[in-house]
């Protein structure tokens, strides 16, 4: 997965698990991944080193894939919107719940 494909990974797990993280793991992953910031200016922005940035990025990361993992919302989410693009919805839409 390149750089671009996990930015827009991640925004959509953020979307969808964010308030589940602490409110300065939401900040540290809306600066990195919504705003791009580099390690350094987030580290300067919630006064840290860049290692305990790069450590926060990490951990929430890990926790919105492991809700993923879970919870499975951003997959039905996805399967959901290819099934309203096709006639057979009320059918797909059961095979999902």
């Amino acid at each position: 997965m390149n750089a671009k494909e996990k930015a827009a990974r991640m925004n959509l797990l953020l979307d969808t698990y964010g308030s589940l993280l602490t409110s300065t793991q939401q900040k540290i992953m809306i600066d990195k991944y919504q705003c791009d910031l580099s390690l350094q200016e987030i580290s300067e922005h919630f006064y840290i080193s860049r290692a305990a940035a790069l450590d926060a990025i990490k951990v929430a990361s890990k926790k919105l894939e492991d809700y993923e993992k879970k919870l499975h919302f951003v997959e039905k989410e996805k399967k959901i919107l290819n099934i309203i693009k096709d006639k057979n919805l009320k059918k797909k839409i059961k095979t999902i719940f």
